[in-house]
């Protein structure tokens, strides 16, 4: 979490962030094994994992079936390391922007992680609906790759919570299960706004968000 200089608050700043998240999405998919990720992301959200076929996933991906063969032994690898690489992508995400605040305290790293993870979640409704929806559908292997993904959002809240301790006064411990539950309630909270069909409305809930993730980590609140 380097710091580097803050971005201004003009519209530029959501054209930049905009750039950043494309230049992340094409580093990730530009390759025939992103196009077969993408393939089998576009191929899920419309058929749902049990109906898609490697057909599907090929033609979608405009490769071969001996390309898909290079990269996958199988639809479920295939769609294990498209669950991996969507949250990959948000991590990613999550990690650069926090990297272009000045200075920050933990309540704007807090703030900020929510900010890109709801925009991150908006501009990519099938790589999320992979991750968070389709993944448990699934089952499996896919499931194992899904909570390994929340296990290292846990691991990013506890160091929040760490500099929490660090700037502020009468901040007590928090326990690991107490920090899990914040990614797991965010992740339970967006499956159902996916899933409804609300995934556009989502950033309305960064105020409740924020104010949860402050709760647990036991945050003053600021201004």
């Amino acid at each position: 979490m380097r710091p580097l200089d803050t971005e201004p608050t003009s519209s530029p700043r959501i054209d930049n962030r905009t750039d950043r998240h494309r230049a992340a999405r094409e580093a990730l998919l530009i390759s025939q094994r992103g196009r077969l990720l993408e393939g089998i992301s576009e191929c899920v959200e419309v058929k749902g994992y049990s109906a898609t076929t490697l057909t599907d996933i090929v033609g979608r991906a405009r490769v071969s079936r001996s390309t898909f063969y290079e990269h996958f032994e199988n639809k479920e690898e295939c769609f294990v390391a498209a669950v991996e690489a969507g949250a990959q992508l948000l991590y990613t995400r999550i990690s650069e922007e926090m990297g272009r605040l000045e200075h920050p305290d933990a309540r704007a790293l807090v703030a900020n992680s929510l900010s890109t993870y709801c925009e991150v979640i908006v501009a990519e409704p099938q790589l999320s609906r992979l991750v968070l929806v389709e993944a448990f559908k699934a089952g499996g292997a896919a499931v194992r790759r899904h909570d390994e993904s929340l296990d290292l959002f846990t691991s990013l809240y506890r160091e929040f919570h760490l500099r929490a301790r660090q700037e502020f006064e009468d901040v007590p411990a928090v326990s690991d299960e107490q920090l899990a539950l914040i990614i797991d309630a965010i992740a339970e909270r967006t499956r159902r706004v996916i899933e409804r069909g609300e995934i556009e409305q989502l950033p309305q809930r960064i105020p409740d968000l924020r104010a949860f993730a402050f709760a647990v980590l036991r945050l003053p609140p600021g201004e």
